[in-house]
C-alpha cells in the first residue's frame, strides 16, 4: 500500500500537494514492480482500492491518502 501524507511537502495548495503526491506514487509504484519482476514475482498496480475502509482500518490522518496498492503474485 502506498500512502501519502501531503502535509509533508512544503507550500503549495493541497490540490498541488495531491498532484505531487501522485508523481512520487507513480516513482515508487515502478521501483516496486522492476524489484519483483527481477525476482520472478508479478505485481500489478491497483488504484480501484477501498480508500475509506483503508483509511480507517490504518487509523490515517486526514493530511495521508492511500493512492495505490501492489497485490503480489509468483509468475511461474
Amino acid at each position: 500500500m502506498l500512502v501519502s501524507d501531503i502535509s509533508r511537502f512544503g507550500g503549495g495548495t493541497p490540490e498541488l500537494k495531491l498532484e505531487w503526491a501522485a508523481i512520487d506514487t507513480g516513482i515508487v509504484s515502478q521501483s516496486i514492480a522492476l524489484f519483483y519482476a527481477a525476482t520472478g514475482l508479478g505485481t500489478r498496480r491497483r488504484a480501484s482500492i477501498a480508500k475509506d475502509r483503508l483509511r480507517e482500518l490504518l487509523t490515517l490522518k486526514d493530511t495521508q491518502y492511500p493512492l495505490l496498492e501492489h497485490p503480489v503474485g509468483c509468475t511461474k
